[in-house]
């Protein structure tokens, strides 16, 4: 293998793969990024076994074909330090690769290509498939992600449920104290294992929102037990969670009878705040609701208290419920509407957030 290419391009294929790379990996091939140089571009590919990144980089200049694997951290920090020249990369006998720029060289023992864990192929023949928009799905993941759960012992909630409905796409999260829901409608779907719904683990929704953008479309495909988004020149591979998501729409209460219409940027600002004043080992903050008004309150022992008080549209009977200010701050921030309502039935139920295709349930938590 024999390749030119400008710093920046070779810095650019690095940085998409080398998070999903783990350089204390038992495997040494693991701990190695994948390069190969076909058809007009260099194809850069890191795995975990877990989760797999691919991407191709146009704009280099291929002299000779070939793939070896070569050290991600080491080609990362050279990478980095390389004066701004063309680079000059190449493979002697027994996968020694040479880097030159300008005065600068370096010769690395990299491992043969050959024993790197191969990535699932995916193209449209697939089956199953979906496409939207990559602004709609990071959007999505967005809305969904912060109600996700991180404890290992609740493997099955440790990411997102995807479930294809009636030409919607609809992503749920749960850690058991809050849910979030989102939809949206697809550009294509075909295939029939959508509707029962998949887990995609939250590692995965990590690296696919750092690589959406607001323009272009997402295919997402379905082979056996994993997954693939193919954004651009990026695809992203990852098993998928097995087990039982629980029954996201019994969570979800069908009636309150009472409904708050709420100014999101207000009673965000309010809730941050009021929260300055709670601690880990009490994190009650007391929303008590009259006519029109919400009072914002929070008490913590050897901290002391805080309130404020925020106009809301309510002409609904009094009531007070308790949540924690944390999972209310995570929502906010990921949500992009402008007004939300809340809709409550009594205390000791659920309160739900809701904004066009969002809805959020948090568990209420005891008032003294």
């Amino acid at each position: 293998m024999k390749i030119k290419c400008k710093r920046g391009l070779l810095r650019e294929g690095i940085q998409k793969v080398s998070n999903v790379i783990n350089p204390r990996a038992t495997l040494p091939i693991l701990s190695n990024i994948l390069l190969e140089a076909e058809d007009g571009k260099i194809k850069f590919s890191g795995t975990d076994l877990e989760m797999g990144i691919s991407a191709s980089i146009q704009g280099a200049t291929i002299e000779e074909t070939g793939s070896v694997t070569i050290p991600a951290k080491k080609i990362s920090d050279i990478a980095r330090e390389l004066p701004d020249e063309e680079i000059n990369i190449s493979v002697k006998k027994n996968n020694v690769i040479q880097v030159e720029a300008g005065k600068v060289f370096y010769r690395i023992m990299g491992l043969a290509a050959d024993d790197f864990p191969q990535l699932p192929a995916f193209s449209p023949e697939n089956k199953e498939m979906l496409v939207l928009s990559q602004n709609d799905l990071k959007t999505l993941l967005t809305m969904t992600a912060f109600a996700a759960s991180n404890e290992e012992s609740r493997y099955v909630l440790n990411g997102i449920l995807f479930i294809l409905k009636d030409g919607k796409l609809k992503l749920v999260a749960t850690d058991g104290r809050r849910l979030a829901l989102a939809e949206k409608e697809v550009l294509k779907a075909e295939g029939n294992l959508w509707g029962k719904g998949v887990i995609l683990p939250i590692k995965a929704v990590r690296e696919l929102n750092r690589l959406l953008k607001e323009e272009g479309e997402v295919q997402i495909y379905l082979v056996e037990k994993q997954i693939a988004f193919v954004v651009d020149e990026t695809t992203v591979i990852s098993r998928l969670i097995e087990g039982e998501f629980p029954d996201y729409e019994q969570v979800i209460p069908s009636e309150n009878n009472k409904i708050v219409h709420l100014d999101k940027e207000e009673i965000f600002s309010a809730t941050r705040r009021v929260s300055l004043l709670t601690s880990p080992t009490s994190s009650l903050m007391k929303f008590t609701l009259s006519k029109n008004k919400a009072l914002i309150s929070s008490e913590t022992p050897d901290l002391g208290e805080a309130k404020e008080e925020i106009e809301v549209e309510y002409q609904g009977e009094g009531i007070a419920i308790g949540f924690n200010p944390h999972y209310l701050l995570d929502m906010f921030r990921s949500v992009p509407f402008e007004k939300l309502t809340l809709g409550l039935q009594e205390s000791e139920k659920p309160g739900v957030f809701k904004a066009e295709n969002f809805t959020c349930v948090l568990m209420p938590m005891q008032i003294d």
